[in-house]
């Protein structure tokens, strides 16, 4: 509802009320942008990755859920895909996902297009597994349901700024979703890998994270000194700043920027899928209409809205709902009854929640292995001249090293990467069944697996035999680096699994 202030308060109003109307339509829009991106990456691997020819298969996945939750399945496991996993009915799940996000940028029936757009990314989220693993595919689903407290469902377009300024119900919970994904992953971190403790995290962070660039290189090698600086401020700026977002203005600005240097490091620096623009929106989030007028030029900036924020019934039961659950979230309290009976109800709701993936909790870079490992994929036409397939971003050839941080994640590479690390810690385990399966399409030159790779090493006739090979790997220091060109040196440690031969 809103309201009308005499000509006093109509002045006050937007001096000291809480206005957020930039931030509401940035966030649907920048949302929307991420959410084209993200369709289109997923659209260009689904069918090599989970069609009926695919390396893991979604009709044997959707059986095993049968199996498991009998004629329930679809309620446990919601999906668009349980009415058909055809190639095209999939592409065209992606493609409406796309066409929802096009229109949440541009504007039209916003509410409706989020709506869509979210319902699509679920959908395969929860079905395309492991390939949907990474952190920014959660907290994608997640923001996503919560952007939607920011428009009405019956608006065909955006309304001016400063009639979305006073919806604060959507920017509420788009600031807990920030605080407890920072906050609890500040706290995994000072729990989990003891390098956090000591500052010493990212003197093998850079060097071990799945898919780093050209710039991680050069950060690697920075002085020890400076990067245990870093450590330190990535802690405060994860455990401290959250805090910010109950203070004046100038403070949840100063965690605006905080979370934009969080992203943009993480951007730089390797290939974390959709996180670091997720990251961008939430910090949108954060700066009022005041702040935008006083940066602006005159007339640029947004126009002082004249209503202050009155959440309703509607507005005030989702935040009585949800703030105590993000509350629970971000203070690390477990699931079940190990919270106690007061965390009951809301944990309650968490389970609700988490079965569209909707609320996550999260703990990223908690984990630094102390050593990198590759696998390596070989083939050979007469077994004795092997020849390696190269993947698109994951370290294969020791003289390259991505220079820039796209928006598209292969998600090949990041699985590989994961595989290699598990086959380290223990050889002794089978191969996955997409592994084995990933060997029998390539002896065959399957045009659709072949997509995941940047090349076909041989174009005229497929492999009669191939191999896993497993590598460790190292950057090369500056002076290799200079005088032999490498940006990578590795040793190898063995093969993985058996020989594969056509027949």
């Amino acid at each position: 509802m809103r309201v009308r202030f005499p000509r006093l308060f109509r002045r006050l109003a937007p001096r000291y009320g809480p206005h957020y109307g930039v931030a509401a339509q940035g966030v649907l829009r920048g949302l929307g942008l991420v959410y084209i991106l993200a369709f289109w990456s997923m659209a260009s691997q689904i069918p090599a990755l989970n069609g009926p020819e695919g390396l893991q298969p979604l009709g044997a996945l959707m059986s095993y859920f049968r199996e498991q939750a009998g004629g329930w399945a679809p309620a446990w496991f919601p999906s668009l895909l349980w009415i058909s996993v055809e190639p095209a009915f999939l592409l065209g799940v992606m493609g409406c996902g796309a066409l929802a996000g096009v229109g949440l940028l541009y504007g039209f029936f916003p509410w409706v297009s989020g709506g869509i757009a979210w319902v699509c990314w679920v959908s395969l989220l929860q079905v395309c597994q492991p390939w949907m693993s990474v952190p920014g595919d959660l907290l994608m689903a997640e923001v996503g349901l919560v952007a939607l407290f920011l428009t009405r469902p019956m608006e065909r377009g955006y309304p001016p700024t400063d009639r979305m300024a006073s919806r604060l119900t959507g920017i509420v919970l788009l600031n807990g979703v920030l605080c407890k994904a920072m906050f609890s992953s500040g706290m995994a971190q000072l729990g989990g890998d003891a390098a956090w403790g000591k500052a010493t995290a990212l003197f093998r962070f850079f060097e071990t994270q799945p898919l780093p660039t050209a710039f991680a290189w050069h950060l690697h090698h920075l002085p020890e000194t400076l990067l245990k600086y870093g450590v330190w401020g990535l802690l405060f700026l994860e455990l401290a700043l959250p805090f910010y977002v109950v203070l004046p203005r100038i403070f949840r600005n100063m965690l605006a920027g905080g979370t934009a240097l969080v992203a943009v490091g993480v951007l730089m620096c390797g290939y974390h899928g959709f996180l670091p623009p997720l990251l961008l929106v939430l910090a949108f989030s954060l700066v009022d209409d005041v702040s935008w007028r006083r940066v602006l030029p005159e007339g640029w900036g947004p126009p002082a809205a004249t209503s202050l924020y009155r959440p309703g019934v509607w507005g005030g039961s989702v935040l009585l709902v949800w703030l105590p659950l993000l509350t629970l979230q971000t203070a690390g309290v477990p699931r079940g009854n190990g919270g106690g009976w007061m965390a009951r109800p809301w944990m309650a709701v968490e389970a609700v929640l988490g079965r569209a993936h909707a609320s996550n909790r999260y703990g990223w870079f908690s984990e630094i292995p102390d050593r990198r490992y590759e696998l390596s994929i070989q083939g050979s036409v007469d077994g004795r001249q092997w020849i390696e397939y190269r993947f698109k971003l994951k370290p294969t050839d020791p003289r390259q090293l991505p220079h820039v941080s796209m928006l598209h994640l292969p998600r090949l590479d990041e699985r590989f990467v994961q595989l290699a690390q598990d086959v380290a810690r223990d050889g002794s385990q089978p191969p996955p069944s997409w592994l084995l399966r990933l060997a029998e399409r390539l002896l065959v030159n399957d045009p659709r697996v072949l997509t995941l790779f940047p090349g076909n090493p041989f174009p005229d006739a497929p492999p009669r035999f191939l191999r896993f090979g497993l590598y460790e790997y190292r950057f090369a220091d500056p002076v290799t680096r200079r005088e032999k060109g490498l940006r990578w040196e590795r040793e190898f440690k063995g093969f993985y699994g058996p020989v594969f031969r056509r027949t």
